[in-house]
C-alpha cells in the first residue's frame, strides 16, 4: 500500500483545506483513504491508496502541493515583504495579481522539488527548499516596495495593475460574471462556465477573487450580473481596468 502525509502549520492550515480538496476526487475515484489529525500547532493529512495507483495519487499529490507552495505560500511571503494585512481592497487585488503573474514558472520550477513519497511539510518545503524561487519573489516585492507609496494610493494601485496587464494576453474577449449569495460564476461565450482560479490568499472575499479572475482573463468586456450590487470599490477598479456593464437581476 502507497502511504504519503502532508503537514503544516497551524497559522496557515487553509492551505492544507486547499490540498485535501484537490485531492478529494482523485481519492475517491481510486477508492483511497484518507485521514486528517490535528495538535496544537500542526495539521496533518494522510492518504493511502493500493499501489497500483501510486502513481496517480502521487501526481495529484505534488500539484496539490505545488499549487500551495506557489500560490498560497507566496502570497503570506509577499505580505510579509509588503507588510500588508489588512482588509484594503486594493491592495489585496494588487498581491493577488503579483502572486498569480508567472506562476506557471515558479510551479514547474517547485514541481520538480517535492517528493511526495516521503512526508510533505509545507512550511519546511517554503523556509528551506524554496530559496531559489523566494529570491525572484524578493525582486518582485522590490519593485513595489521601493515604490512605497504606490500602496497608499488606490489609483496607483490601479495603474499598477495596468501595468502588470499590460503583459498578459487576452484569454477571453467577452466575460460575464455572476455573484451568488455563497460565491460567484464566470461564463464565457456561448454560456460556458470557465473555471475559477484561485489566490489561496488565507481570508480572500469574494469580490477579490472575482476581480483575480477577471484581471487574469484580461477581456474587452465585463456584464456584472447581481441581486445586490458589488462594493464601490470593486466597481471602481473594474472600471478602470475594463468596459463593464452592470446588470441587476430581480
Amino acid at each position: 500500500m502507497y502511504e504519503s502525509t502532508v503537514n503544516i502549520e497551524k497559522q496557515n492550515e487553509h492551505l492544507l483545506s486547499y490540498v485535501k480538496t484537490q485531492l478529494a476526487p482523485c481519492i475517491h475515484e481510486i477508492d483511497g483513504i484518507a485521514t486528517e489529525v490535528a495538535d496544537n500547532f500542526r495539521n496533518y493529512y494522510s492518504v493511502a491508496c493500493a499501489d497500483t495507483y501510486r502513481f496517480q495519487i502521487g501526481r495529484c499529490l505534488n500539484a496539490a502541493v505545488t499549487e500551495a507552495l506557489s500560490l498560497g505560500y507566496k502570497n503570506v511571503y509577499m505580505r510579509e515583504l509588503l507588510n500588508i494585512d489588512g482588509d484594503n481592497f486594493y491592495q489585496n487585488v494588487l498581491v493577488n495579481t503579483i502572486c498569480i503573474f508567472d506562476n506557471e514558472y515558479d510551479k514547474q520550477m517547485i514541481s520538480r522539488v517535492v517528493d511526495t513519497d516521503r512526508t510533505v511539510c509545507l512550511d519546511g518545503y517554503f523556509n528551506f527548499k524554496l530559496s531559489h524561487i523566494k529570491k525572484k519573489w524578493l525582486e518582485i516585492s522590490k519593485l513595489v516596495g521601493d515604490n512605497g507609496f504606490i500602496l497608499t494610493d488606490n489609483d496607483l494601485i490601479a495603474e499598477f495593475v495596468e501595468y502588470l496587464l499590460d503583459s498578459m494576453s487576452t484569454k477571453e474577449k467577452t466575460i460575464s460574471v455572476s455573484f451568488e449569495p455563497d460565491g460567484f460564476i464566470i461564463y464565457g461565450q456561448n454560456d460556458r462556465i470557465i473555471e475559477k482560479i484561485y489566490s489561496l490568499a488565507k481570508s480572500a472575499d469574494i469580490e477579490e477573487e472575482a476581480m483575480l479572475n477577471i484581471i487574469c482573463l484580461k477581456p474587452r468586456n465585463v456584464k456584472v450580473y447581481y441581486t445586490k450590487k458589488p462594493s464601490e470599490e470593486f466597481c471602481k477598479m473594474l472600471d478602470r481596468l475594463f468596459f463593464a456593464e452592470y446588470i441587476k437581476v430581480d
